[in-house]
């Protein structure tokens, strides 16, 4: 039966903390607006589509054996309930529910699966980060688990085999399909957004499709998964997604109410599908619970050695890590470190909650997990990740290990992740990896250009590194002291890799340095500072010019140089200055100074840290760091309380831009980091620093945008345009229950296409059904080549 597949896959897993261990980092209500415009800005450059719709199926989803096929209702008139078009999404979606759920005694539409309004399951249902799908679909035993849970919970999401989000009118669809017989020619000059005239409906349009990536970001973090299925409905018309970590693919839009068979064959399929077919992670498992104890137990202990706590902060401070009753058992394939693809073997890990969640859908998706080795009981580190297909980091890090180089993390394990377990010795390939796929779809003929570029995805390739070392990251110092000489320890594995290995990092920041207690240390003295996550390393020429080109890296923390010249090679002065302003950073929040209006220090993080603007088509910024490397403009304006951090900061600060009276002495001071290293190597064995000033300044959150309602529950009045006859010749159709609007959607020229989408015009295009499903092989040719992911 359909249903069993639930067993083989891991739903609900628990999401990371924030500092205080008190909710769901990264999902604050009072952020979600501003999230989800962000979910829109970064997913709009990796939309592929429109693909035919039976090609989408076939592609994605295997035929149906005969015996299951005598599961499955007729899809005759399936859907004559569900109206065309309406004034909320409500009179769209509770009809549509009825219809999904219709069965007999023999036959169903999706055997084993359950189609419920998530929408209603929430104490405020109509606000932005309290909302849910409209519908969403389980399984059985899934939609009995979600009943169970309080309405707080965000356990929909956990359960959701796939989801359906309703708008009320077809004008609302954030896409725009071209003409079915369209050439080469027009296709490469369509774009595929759709245009609004009325900035109301825009505004409307752009937060539904943000809404509908907000929840599909959520379900891959709250889920195990390789991918995810949705389906984006406007009016009766319907759009089939596929999610993985390269983007979106996604079909033309078809009536369900004309071609009901369409949708009828994809749900039937997908209900009878594996749960590696629904897009699951099958390398997850659930614990038993003599492992949920164990892990328990081991990390417990690890936590009290790394933090030196008792009782109650000790059993707080374990949440971080565990959550009661989710417990998984994670497979790695390890890889033999002189093999890039040879399977050596499969270790078993023990993860409960992570201490990063994925919080966008394109990109690495990197979860990172104190874990606990099932045979040893040794906690090590587990990180998570989908990475570009390049050398694999387990790989960078064996070598720095194999060279010497201090304070970077041991690695124990690490090998891409398969679809199955791989037997040992086997020669694999990238046919056996779970890979992204969206990527196949950007070279095919019916690929429109999207808000006017081209659209070109990269591979993403699932990959699991374990590392001997944990530890808490650097904001959790505890003064002056343990900053200065965890960054201090930092400086020496940066200097150590460019010396051994002609590498530099690239990606120095507050969440890429951990504080590790080393067995024999005192509870006293300062945790040693690890540099990990070297992903984004690079060897540099003879001129120590980085090979890899690409701007990387966290842009709070990147140099002046590569905040304005995007295109310049990333050298180890770059990584030095990276690393001064994440000591800037720390101190400016955790250490004692005068700035104590929390609006003042969000206004200092904020224009000096964060801002940027987009300048020739490129993002820019660092017009304060710019300004405060020549002025101190920023930086004079703190005092500080401890005078040796002040006397640090201005040595560093004079090192980099050196005063004018200073300027011709000092010149090779940050050229030469030998100068640096000395400097700071004497300071610390000079000075005395505070051990215990760690404070937590208040910075002022940003202000909440006034969210409107649900735009489900807000009737919908199109504006009223002009009858025109559609291009391919047939007349408009009138919706139900909505004003006469035009049919039409003619395309425009991609060049003359404005930059932002507020300043674009609506274009609609024809609805004639024909030529939906295809004759020939599914379009599932993958590419040989790939393209590496830019981190911007």
């Amino acid at each position: 039966m359909p249903s069993s597949h639930a067993h083989d896959c891991v739903y609900d897993v628990p999401m990371a903390l924030d500092p205080k261990l008190l909710h769901t980092r990264g999902l604050d209500p009072d952020g979600a607006s501003l999230r989800m415009r962000g979910h829109l800005q970064d997913t709009v450059n990796y939309i592929v589509g429109p693909m035919l719709v039976q090609d989408f199926i076939d592609s994605f989803m295997p035929s149906l054996p005969l015996e299951e096929r005598k599961k499955i209702m007729s899809s005759r008139a399936a859907f004559t309930g569900v109206p065309s078009s309406c004034a909320t999404a409500a009179e769209i979606f509770e009809p549509m529910i009825a219809a999904l759920n219709r069965s007999t005694k023999h036959k169903s539409r999706a055997p084993g699966l359950v189609f419920e309004n998530a929408s209603a399951r929430s104490e405020y249902p109509h606000s932005l980060g309290f909302m849910k799908p409209h519908i969403c679909c389980y399984t059985s035993e899934g939609a009995a688990s979600v009943r169970r849970s309080p309405l707080s919970s965000r356990a929909d999401l956990g359960y959701a085999e796939l989801f359906i989000e309703v708008k009320p009118d077809m004008s609302l669809d954030y896409f725009v399909d071209p003409p079915l017989d369209a050439d080469a020619e027009e296709i490469a000059s369509h774009d595929f957004l759709a245009q609004h005239e009325d900035q109301r409906t825009k505004l409307r349009v752009d937060r539904s499709f943000g809404q509908h990536i907000a929840y599909v970001t959520e379900i891959f973090a709250r889920q195990q998964r390789v991918c995810l299925y949705s389906v984006s409905m406007s009016g009766s018309h319907a759009r089939l997604c596929r999610w993985d970590r390269s983007g979106l693919v996604i079909t033309r839009s078809f009536d369900i109410r004309r071609y009901p068979e369409l949708l009828c064959e994809f749900l039937a399929r997908f209900a009878c599908a594996s749960s590696s077919v629904r897009g699951h992670d099958s390398t997850v498992n659930r614990a038993t619970s003599e492992e949920e104890a164990a892990f328990l137990d081991a990390v417990t202990k690890c936590v009290q050695r790394q933090l030196c706590v008792e009782g109650e902060e000790l059993v707080k401070a374990v949440q971080e890590h565990y959550a009661a009753g989710h417990v998984s058992v994670v497979q790695v394939h390890s890889a033999d470190l002189g093999k890039a693809r040879h399977a050596t073997g499969i270790e078993r890990y023990l993860i409960s909650r992570p201490v990063t969640s994925p919080l966008s859908v394109v990109g690495r998706g990197t979860r990172g997990y104190w874990a606990v080795q099932a045979d040893t009981g040794r906690v090590v580190f587990l990180k998570d990740t989908w990475r570009a297909p390049v050398e694999q980091e387990g790989c960078v890090i064996a070598r720095l290990n194999t060279l010497g180089v201090r304070n970077v993390p041991v690695v124990l394990a690490h090998g891409d992740v398969y679809f199955e377990a791989p037997a040992v010795d086997k020669a694999l390939s990238l046919k056996d990896v779970q890979i992204s796929r969206t990527d196949c779809y950007d070279p095919k003929p019916w690929a429109c250009p999207v808000n006017g570029k081209r659209i070109s995805v990269s591979t993403h390739i699932h990959y699991r590194l374990v590392l001997g070392t944990v530890g808490y990251e650097l904001q959790r110092f505890r003064g002056t002291d343990e900053l200065l000489r965890a960054t201090f320890d930092v400086f020496q594995a940066m200097r150590d890799t460019l010396a051994k290995d002609s590498r530099i990092h690239r990606d120095i920041s507050t969440g890429n340095i951990i504080l590790v207690r080393e067995d024999g240390s005192s509870e006293g003295s300062a945790r040693r500072g690890y540099l990990v996550d070297w992903e984004s390393s690079s060897r540099v020429d003879e001129q120590g010019l980085s090979i890899d080109r690409d701007r990387t890296g966290t842009w709070r923390f990147m140099s002046i140089k590569l905040i304005n010249e995007p295109d310049e090679p990333h050298t180890f002065q770059d990584d030095m200055e990276a690393l001064f302003y994440v000591v800037l950073y720390c101190s400016l929040v955790h250490l004692q100074h005068d700035m104590d209006d929390p609006q003042d220090l969000r206004t200092f993080i904020q224009l000096f840290f964060d801002s940027s603007m987009f300048r020739f088509g490129r993002l820019e910024g660092g017009d304060s760091k710019r300004a405060n490397a020549i002025m101190r403009t920023w930086t004079d304006r703190v005092k500080w309380n401890n005078a040796d951090l002040k006397a640090w900061l201005d040595t560093v600060m004079d090192y980099h831009r050196p005063p004018m009276h200073l300027r011709a002495a000092w010149s090779d001071r940050w050229s030469n980091p030998d100068y640096l290293d000395s400097f700071w190597r004497s300071f610390l064995e000079e000075r005395s620093l505070a051990k215990d000033d760690w404070v937590e300044n208040k910075i002022a959150k940003p202000r909440r945008s006034r969210d409107s309602p649900d735009t489900s529950l807000v009737p919908f009045k199109p504006p009223a345009r002009p009858e025109v006859d559609r291009a391919d010749g047939a007349k408009p159709v009138k919706p139900s229950a909505t004003p006469k609007s035009s049919r039409r959607r003619p395309r425009h020229d991609a060049d003359s296409t404005p930059s932002r989408r507020s300043e674009r015009l609506r274009l609609r295009a024809g609805q004639s059904m024909p030529g939906l499903v295809a004759s020939g092989q599914p379009d599932d040719v993958r590419r040989t080549s790939s393209k590496r992911l830019r981190v911007r």
